[in-house]
């Protein structure tokens, strides 16, 4: 247990909490609550149930054992309407967040692949934001774009088009998401932890 608890990477902010730390051989199943085996059991992928296992290690330390429920459309929430929580993965690494507002998180390493898909969820007007020639930049793009996703609350979101990145100003922009009544805009905040990008917006 002390390696993995060496190996997290904390983040405070307001009433935000986050949380990642590497995936390691230890096994973490004792972290999932009897109302949880169902889901973890149907998952064949050893790594899907380590992340599994290892999102649950972080939702502990951070709320205690409170049980991770999924709606329709894959959004995790807890039975306490007072805390929302988010989750994300990356290759080695998992993510866990709450706060007393609606949060979306994302977690991406830094790979070349990356470059081969920018056109997919990059829209012409933010070219002038982010170097496209970048795999930083375009890293923090769609780490951006996810933690948007993550935000939103119906089906059918086009990353391109519907999840916008507005304005830059250091760590932070000015973000849109389209919504039944236009757009509704969102800060966000990015950092790096090693070779990860992590994306969070700013409820404050």
């Amino acid at each position: 247990m002390i390696e993995i608890k060496n190996s997290i990477f904390n983040l405070t902010k307001f009433k935000f909490r986050f949380s990642c730390c590497a995936l390691t051989k230890i096994n973490l199943e004792s972290e999932i609550l009897p109302e949880e085996l169902d889901k973890y059991q149907l998952l064949s992928n050893p790594k899907r149930k380590k992340e599994f296992e290892y999102v649950r290690f972080l939702r502990t330390l951070q709320i205690g054992k409170k049980a991770i429920r999924y709606d329709t459309i894959g959004k995790p929430s807890v039975k306490d309407k007072k805390i929302f929580i988010s989750i994300s993965h990356s290759k080695n690494f998992v993510a866990f967040a709450h706060d007393t507002s609606p949060i979306g998180i994302d977690i991406e390493e830094l790979n070349p692949r990356i470059l081969k898909v920018w056109s997919r969820y990059l829209h012409p007007e933010e070219f002038a934001i982010f170097d496209t020639t970048s795999i930083f930049d375009l890293t923090v793009a769609w780490t951006l774009k996810e933690a948007l996703f993550k935000l939103n609350t119906k089906t059918g979101i086009d990353f391109k088009n519907d999840l916008r990145i507005k304005s830059k100003e250091g760590n932070t922009f000015l973000c849109e998401i389209k919504s039944e009544d236009g757009f509704q805009t969102v800060k966000m905040e990015t950092c790096a932890y090693k070779n990860l990008i992590i994306s969070y917006n700013i409820n404050q």
